[in-house]
């Protein structure tokens, strides 16, 4: 019987870890943690004055469960996927948050059928749609004082009807907030990226589009107009 040598049995078992190790990486998965990061966008707190206003549930296939919420591409081909749970919930959070930022007075809907009754007290009723909300982060190959270049593109898009509390459309718009990394040059002067991390720039796109809902000038006459 022949046998093989130790160091050729070595080197097999190495170089399966090492195959393993990149197919694991290749499929490797995070979980990103998302936030509201209040007045991000400029004229948008204490514009309204107090009213009710009913904020529903955000519906969409985006709006529940875990989401694949976009990818970090590395330099050497490897991939990393991010997810979110619970998108609706959160991005519903914002937008409450954005509400009573701005002067008026949310009430989260306890509902998710915006064709119930709304209460008594109420004036408004807002409703929307989750659209898009994800990240992509792509690493270049070239090396900074900063560390390894890389691109981030963050977006969060959704689709909102205001009613009052008659059922009468006053505003319908679909908001879109961005957030790309590295900042584009202005001039000569290169701006170095304000955010590392695809969590923190995609909360930076979804408080945006919280916060131009707010600056969006049909939104805003709506509330006169009631």
């Amino acid at each position: 019987m022949r046998l093989i040598p130790d160091i050729v049995v070595n080197a097999t078992r190495a170089t399966v870890m090492v195959a393993l190790m990149v197919i694991t990486g290749c499929r490797s998965e995070v979980s990103l943690h998302i936030h509201y990061i209040p007045g991000i966008v400029p004229g948008s707190e204490n514009i309204f004055r107090a009213a009710k206003i009913a904020v529903f549930p955000a519906t969409g296939a985006l709006a529940s469960g875990k989401i694949d919420a976009g990818k970090t591409y590395a330099a050497d081909g490897g991939v990393k996927t991010a997810t979110v749970t619970n998108a609706g919930k959160i991005f519903t959070l914002a937008i409450v948050s954005a509400l009573a930022g701005a002067g008026l007075e949310p009430l989260p809907a306890e509902s998710e059928s915006p064709d119930s009754t709304p209460p008594e007290d109420v004036d408004f009723i807002l409703t929307y749609e989750l659209e898009q909300f994800d990240v992509v982060k792509r690493f270049g190959s070239s090396q900074t004082v900063h560390g390894q270049y890389f691109t981030m593109h963050a977006a969060a898009r959704a689709k909102f009807v205001l009613k009052n509390r008659r059922g009468k459309v006053l505003y319908s718009g679909e908001i879109v907030g961005i957030e790309d990394e590295p900042p584009a040059p202005s001039g000569n002067e290169v701006f170095l990226p304000l955010e590392a991390e695809p969590g923190e720039s995609l909360s930076v796109a979804m408080s945006r589009t919280a916060g131009l809902l707010m600056i969006d000038p049909k939104f805003r006459i709506a509330f006169v107009a009631r």
